[in-house]
């Protein structure tokens, strides 16, 4: 339908729309001009034409709008109180959103289909602008469309707002130097997390983790809700990590949002006791973390095998051979077959270096693909993993294992 200004003039009078309404209806043909100076154009002048030529006059808004329901005259309210909560956040960025009525929504539509759409603006775009502009002007802080640090909604059915502050992303990397302690949060699996007698009502199965030792602090210091922690990979609770994983952690809601990386680091480091160390913090993002976890780095680790008998240096030899540039098929371990689908897994290995460490103990140094599992590589794992270094060494099994380096990606 071709846009009649006439028409569409005599319709939003009738209908007593406030200036706001009535100029968002003609704004494609006014570029650069605000609606409610439009508006009170349109209403003293019957012709496109005349309405090139007039100037603005004051900008009559109006509770019983049919289009707006006086919202635009909440506008400046709203934005004084977003301005009074964002005043208690650290933030850079924000960005505004609305909900109002439907049948404001489906009553604008039913508009457009009447005197066409081609020239309009939708209700919620110029409410969220008129909201935007005056925070911009009580805080001295810009709308940010791509990445705000925090998003406002005004609810217009109810004249109430609510906060989404975004996730602060700290990228580091850490090195686990105890056994006995998870990588992430295990909740207790009696309880699921509630609290029991088993878990002597902590809802944990084990009391500390590298996650609770690394965001502690940061917890602390930001004021943030929660954490979620998202690791490189993760290494066994019996291993250590001698070299350095990647990892990003997610702070929920911060209040604070600028840090102080080498004094995060330090006290992370302080309160961790030994058990765990950060390095080369800095910030980090959601893209980085999809990244993150997508990533499949190999890895070199340190293994202590126990042999039921003493390996010739025959065998010995034989394993540093056949485990080069070798191909494995492992089948899901049974230790981690409640929570990984039973599927046979190619890996890689590419190196291995086997020394002796007494009669019946060898040390290894492995170099494997992403996702071997090294252990079962070691013992076989009742023929789930073939080859394994006990088909040559005869019954073995891993005694200790560290993770000596995470290797960056090719």
């Amino acid at each position: 339908m071709a846009f009649d200004y006439a028409a569409a003039r005599e319709k939003l009078l009738s209908m007593g729309a406030c200036d706001r309404c009535l100029g968002r209806q003609f704004r494609g043909l006014f570029y650069g001009v605000d609606n409610g100076a439009v508006g009170s154009i349109v209403r003293k002048a019957d012709s496109l034409a005349k309405a090139k030529k007039a100037k603005p006059g004051d900008v009559l808004l109006s509770k019983d709008c049919p289009l707006c329901a006086g919202h635009f005259m909440e506008t400046r309210a709203l934005a004084e109180k977003a301005a009074e909560r964002l005043a208690n956040l650290e933030f850079s960025s924000f960005l505004v959103g609305c909900k109002v009525e439907d049948a404001l929504l489906n009553r604008e539509e039913a508009l457009w289909n009447d005197i066409g759409g081609e020239n309009c603006e939708p209700l919620k775009k110029d409410l969220v602008r008129q909201i935007g502009l005056a925070v911009t002007e009580l805080t001295g802080k810009d709308a940010e469309f791509a990445k705000p640090d925090v998003t406002v909604i005004a609810d217009f059915t109810n004249s109430q707002l609510s906060f989404d502050i975004h996730p602060v992303f700290i990228y580091g990397e850490y090195r686990k130097l105890v056994r006995g302690i998870p990588q992430t949060r295990w909740p207790c699996r009696d309880c699921r997390g509630r609290g029991c007698r088993k878990c002597n009502f902590t809802g944990k199965m084990y009391q500390e983790s590298v996650e609770e030792l690394v965001a502690a602090p940061f917890l602390a210091d930001t004021g943030a809700k929660g954490e979620k922690f998202h690791g490189s990979g993760r290494e066994d609770i019996d291993a250590t990590m001698l070299g350095w994983r990647p990892f990003v952690l997610e702070l929920v809601s911060p209040v604070v949002r600028s840090l102080d990386w080498a004094a995060m680091a330090a006290k992370v480091n302080g309160t961790a006791n030994g058990k765990v160390e950060v390095h080369a913090l800095r910030p980090s993002s959601k893209d980085e973390l999809v990244l993150l976890k997508e990533a499949k780095h190999d890895k070199s680790y340190e293994a202590f095998i126990e042999c039921a008998a003493e390996p010739s240096d025959e065998a010995i030899a034989q394993v540093i051979a056949l485990f080069t540039n070798k191909e494995l098929e492992q089948r899901t371990p049974d230790r981690v077959a409640h929570r990984r689908a039973d599927l046979v897994r190619k890996r890689m290995v590419y190196s291995v270096e086997l020394a002796r460490a007494g009669p019946l103990r060898l040390r290894a140094v492995i170099k494997a693909a992403s996702g071997t599992y090294i252990k079962e590589l070691i013992s076989g794992d009742d023929g789930r993993t073939k080859p394994s270094f006990a088909e040559l060494l005869g019954p073995c099994k891993c005694a200790e294992l560290n993770v000596l380096e995470v290797h960056a990606v090719a």
